[in-house]
């Protein structure tokens, strides 16, 4: 009886507002029940230089702290939009760790960032290296962040190797080769801090081996068309932390 009162009372609604409520009627039930996408955020102009780009980055990064998502370019709009062809503003090499989703971390949208994943978010493989230059040289994305993040499980095993002799099955050993390099980078630290400052020479080794490596990418940032910076995410925070600028 309740529902059949309800849906009366809607339908009689509807119909002293008109025909226009009759034909809004679908949208207006399926926002109350969730089910209408939200209207999309306006988007800015696209970012020219990497200093435009590092401050989008961070100023998205800082509404995904404060839980201010805007969604920016998540709907079906920009989906059609950048269905025949893409330029991603930005190139993000980040750690597979599925808690650092480069998009929402930075809250940005379809076809913002170009984003390359491995864990322990090294540079050392020429696929890597490769995907990076294609994004830089292709799309003309400006800024290259690398984002490494704390209590890094593949910095955790490059420490156990440097610290321990620890020996590792599979082809595991090949991602924790190339930071190795960064962990005894920092042995000075104190056993404390040692995992904490591995993450942070890790991501400046890496950043600085892109910036300074002889490829496609060296031209791009002599000439400052491309911006190559560090950063470092915090698991509980959210926040972005910069380390290489």
């Amino acid at each position: 009886m309740h529902q059949s009162q309800s849906r009366r009372a809607f339908l009689g609604h509807s119909v002293r507002l008109g025909g226009s409520a009759l034909a809004a009627g679908p949208l207006v039930a399926g926002g109350a029940l969730g089910w209408a996408d939200a209207a999309p955020a306006r988007r800015m102009a696209r970012p020219t230089s990497g200093d435009a780009a590092l401050k989008e980055l961070l100023a998205g990064n800082r509404r995904f702290v404060r839980g201010k998502l805007e969604h920016p370019g998540r709907d079906s709009v920009r989906r059609v939009e950048i269905a025949e062809g893409q330029k991603p503003f930005a190139i993000v090499l980040g750690c597979a760790d599925s808690r650092v989703p480069p998009e929402v971390v930075f809250d940005e949208g379809l076809g913002d960032l170009f984003v390359v994943r491995v864990a322990g978010n090294t540079a050392s493989e020429p696929v890597v290296v490769g995907s990076i230059e294609y994004s830089a040289t292709t799309f003309g994305s400006v800024l290259l962040m690398v984002l490494g993040h704390d209590d890094c499980g593949a910095v955790k095993a490059a420490v156990d190797v440097v610290t321990k002799g620890a020996t590792l099955p599979g082809e595991i050993p090949g991602v924790v080769e190339p930071i190795v390099p960064a962990v005894e980078e920092a042995q000075n630290a104190s056993p404390a801090d040692l995992l904490d400052q591995a993450i942070k020479a890790n991501i400046t080794r890496t950043a600085t081996q892109l910036k300074s490596a002889d490829s496609l990418l060296t031209d791009l940032v002599t000439s400052g068309k491309l911006k190559v910076v560090g950063g470092e995410y915090k698991l509980k925070t959210g926040k972005v932390e910069m380390v290489v600028q």
